[in-house]
């Protein structure tokens, strides 16, 4: 015959044995799959050091200077006939500023484009232009700067061959009006097959560019007057 004490321990042993078979029914239970959310992960590059010698000094590359052109150095020609004149501007239309000897030291300054007029000065200052096929140097005059005239009209022509060739020393008459007495300056063709002819400003109307041979008199710039 069971007692109350008896029956309430039954009970507290059967709850017990209850919670007991929940428990290893839950255990017997597939757990559920929790979601896991990974970071992205970035590559990221990482500095490379590389070992440096101590005491060592960083060469900087030397920088090359640029060779600058050489500064003209003016030299001294002489002219080589008597009554030579030195003219305001390169041509034979210019005015004569003087007319000096054979032998009289020149200071070369420059030559007119195509080289055929020399810009002097003589040793009392005055400056001018000089036909350049009546002076005479130790130097080169053809290797001098070239110096624009100021106040001039320019004419200027290209002479080639049959091959398209450059054609140098060719002279050329341009003479302004008719008659022998009509107003003429001559250009004469360089290595490029240019020539150059330059005009005073007061010059105007029809002008005539005649093929000459070349034919050099050595008396008043060149050409007898």
């Amino acid at each position: 015959m069971l007692t109350l004490s008896h029956s309430r321990s039954l009970k507290a042993l059967s709850v017990v044995l209850l919670l007991a078979l929940l428990a290893v029914s839950a255990c017997s239970r597939s757990a559920p799959e929790i979601p896991m959310i990974l970071p992205t992960l970035t590559a990221t590059a990482l500095p490379v050091f590389l070992p440096v010698a101590t005491g060592m000094t960083t060469l900087s590359p030397i920088s090359t200077a640029t060779p600058s052109p050489t500064p003209y150095i003016p030299f001294h020609a002489t002219a080589m006939v008597d009554n030579l004149n030195l003219r305001t501007n390169p041509g034979y239309l210019f005015p004569a500023l003087l007319m000096m000897q054979k032998d009289t030291s020149l200071l070369v300054l420059g030559q007119s484009p195509g080289g055929e007029w020399i810009f002097v000065q003589m040793l009392s200052n005055e400056k001018g232009w000089v036909f350049a096929k009546l002076l005479v140097s130790d130097h080169p005059l053809d290797l001098i700067p070239f110096i624009q005239p100021e106040n001039v009209q320019l004419l200027k022509g290209h002479v080639v061959d049959a091959n398209n060739q450059p054609v140098t020393g060719v002279q050329f008459a341009i003479t302004q009006g008719q008659g022998t007495d009509a107003p003429r300056n001559d250009a004469m063709t360089d290595a490029n097959g240019d020539f150059y002819a330059f005009m005073p400003l007061t010059a105007s109307g029809r002008m005539v560019c005649r093929l000459r041979c070349h034919c050099l008199h050595q008396q008043f710039d060149g050409r007898k007057l």
